[in-house]
């Protein structure tokens, strides 16, 4: 009798047992997961007192820091704003009344004015008209304009200052010592300008005999200024007593 394939007699026996054995009993069932808690659901973790301290420390900056930021726009833009608000313009006068102008410092010119009359006294002591000769280095009346001399103040017009300054400045010339200072109505007819004001003359005293000596003088210590000019700066004149 021949013998069936080792695969036949497998088939076969496979199939007696699906045909004739029981089926074989289930396992137990698994076991039911547990019911979620429903407050463990809803509960949630809580956080540490020291993360809350942070948070709170954090919002408190924070808020600071918002509050010196809205301060300082306030400050800058509030009254441009606030103006811009109602529709009008800024008001453009100050919130300060400005401080007034200083007074104008004192001027010099009464200083001056007032050293002037010291040196005509002096003047008037030494050397008092009495028909004598003497050289006419300066003379100026206050407000006199000269064309051909600037005045220390940078124009042609002198003032008293202006004129106290060039009697000192010729004083510290090669007239020297012999320098002194009178006043145009010291001698003889009082001489006045146009505006009434008497004329501050330097003069030199030499001794001088006559004009002509005078004119020497002037030619030896001026012979540095134009022949034209040399009259401007020294020439003759006599101090008669006023009358």
């Amino acid at each position: 009798m021949p013998v069936a394939p080792w695969w036949e007699e497998f088939g076969s026996a496979a199939s007696d047992d699906a045909d004739g054995a029981a089926p074989a009993p289930a396992g137990p069932p698994p076991a039911a997961a547990p019911a979620a808690d429903p407050l463990e659901v809803r509960r949630t973790p809580r956080r540490r007192p020291r993360d809350l301290l942070a948070l709170q420390v954090s919002a408190a900056v924070l808020a600071v820091a918002l509050l010196g930021l809205l301060g300082a726009l306030a400050v800058r833009g509030g009254p441009a704003a606030s103006a811009g608000a109602v529709g009008t313009p800024a008001s453009s006068v100050p919130s300060s009344a400005p401080a007034s102008p200083a007074a104008p410092p004192a001027t010099d010119d009464t200083a001056a004015l007032q050293e002037l009359e010291v040196l005509r006294a002096r003047g008037l002591a030494e050397h008092p008209p009495a028909g004598q000769w003497a050289a006419q280095l300066a003379a100026k009346s206050i407000g006199t304009t000269d064309p051909a001399q600037v005045a220390t103040n940078g124009s042609h017009t002198f003032y008293a200052g202006d004129i106290l300054a060039q009697s000192r400045a010729i004083a510290a010339g090669p007239a020297g010592a012999d320098v002194f200072v009178l006043r145009s109505d010291d001698y003889g007819k009082g001489s006045i300008d146009a505006r009434g004001n008497p004329y501050w003359t330097t003069l030199a005293a030499g001794p001088f005999a006559s004009a002509a000596d005078v004119r020497t003088w002037c030619d030896s210590v001026f012979g540095g200024v134009p022949a034209a000019t040399r009259g401007n700066v020294c020439l003759p004149r006599q101090l008669l007593p006023v009358g």
